[in-house]
């Protein structure tokens, strides 16, 4: 049986064995510009907090959904799209939570507050699971971003 692969799940799995610090490196050589990226903070009522596991991770796969933005895009449009193309849902973008530059100088991330409208998860090339976590009970996320979510989660249900 002769099974397609596209570019992109070729890169995706190829990706997924570099080690994060590569990763790093390695980057800037695809954007070579400053890179934005728009993540989506949302909660359902028990304030847990969706959480996506990525395909081209081995190590620490979880994390917000959202993506980098495309030239010219509107960073609240960027982070619907990428909502969207993770998980199949359509949401609404509340507002801006946070603009954060994690200390490489050439990448800062837009996190929003958001709220699912319709939709239903649709699995795909780069997610392979969708969950709602309590901050208690994430699951395997990097242990600098244990903390940051708590922050994240406390200030937008504030």
């Amino acid at each position: 049986m002769f099974i397609m692969f596209s570019m992109k799940s070729i890169l995706l799995k190829i990706w997924k064995y570099l080690p994060y610090k590569i990763q790093v490196i390695v980057s800037p050589w695809f954007r070579p510009l400053f890179q934005v990226f728009a993540a989506a903070i949302i909660l359902n009522p028990q304030n847990e907090v969706l959480l996506v596991r990525v395909t081209y991770q081995r190590k620490y796969p979880w994390g917000l959904p959202g993506g980098n933005l495309e030239y010219g895009e509107d960073p609240e449009a960027a982070v619907q799209r990428e909502v969207r193309e993770e998980t199949g849902f359509e949401i609404r973008v509340k507002r801006l939570l946070l603009a954060k530059n994690f200390g490489v100088s050439d990448r800062v991330g837009l996190f929003y507050v958001c709220e699912v409208v319709s939709g239903a998860f649709l699995l795909n090339e780069e997610i392979s699971q969708i969950g709602y976590f309590s901050l208690d009970h994430l699951p395997d996320v990097r242990p600098s971003d244990t903390e940051f979510l708590k922050q994240l989660v406390a200030m937008a249900s504030s």
